[in-house]
């Protein structure tokens, strides 16, 4: 992650009494897991009006380049678990990539990215799922499609 002046992830939710009780009562109830996530990811989008999809995003090409762009939680999460497959807690994935959103930091994916291009050029960054939950990053090399890929949702912008 981007160094930044950010609380730690506990931190925020610790100072944050209202995501505190939510997520606590969310988390130790009898609910499914992905239930819970989607609970979380509802109220989180609420109070603290973060964008879920990419197309929620007005101001992503007014952006400027040296600026880390605007992201949506849909790409966020794919993204965590492009760095990270091993942690696909959907609860972990929804406050996590909110508390990245919230707080202007990025994650560091650039090994996962070289060892997945090799040789190639990377083009930009696909995204499909068809659920929030299942959102997935595919890195477009050059001359592929994104399109041809499965991918719904393409970005130029490289880390």
């Amino acid at each position: 992650m981007q160094e930044n002046q950010a609380p730690s992830l506990e931190e925020w939710v610790d100072s944050d009494q209202n995501l505190n009780e939510k997520t606590t009562e969310l988390f130790e109830s009898n609910l499914p897991v992905e239930e819970q996530a989607r609970e979380a990811l509802t109220y989180l989008i609420e109070n603290y009006n973060l964008p879920e999809m990419p197309l929620d995003l007005e101001e992503r090409d007014e952006v400027e380049s040296t600026e880390y762009p605007p992201i949506s939680i849909f790409e966020q999460i794919a993204q965590l678990k492009f760095a990270n497959p091993e942690n696909n807690d959907p609860r972990y994935l929804v406050l996590t990539s909110a508390y990245l959103i919230k707080h202007g930091l990025s994650i560091d994916f650039s090994e996962q990215l070289q060892a997945f291009l090799g040789k190639s050029e990377l083009l930009g960054f696909g995204y499909r799922g068809e659920d929030i939950l299942e959102a997935e990053l595919i890195p477009v090399k050059k001359g592929e499609s994104w399109y041809e890929l499965g991918c719904t949702f393409f970005t130029k912008e490289v880390i």
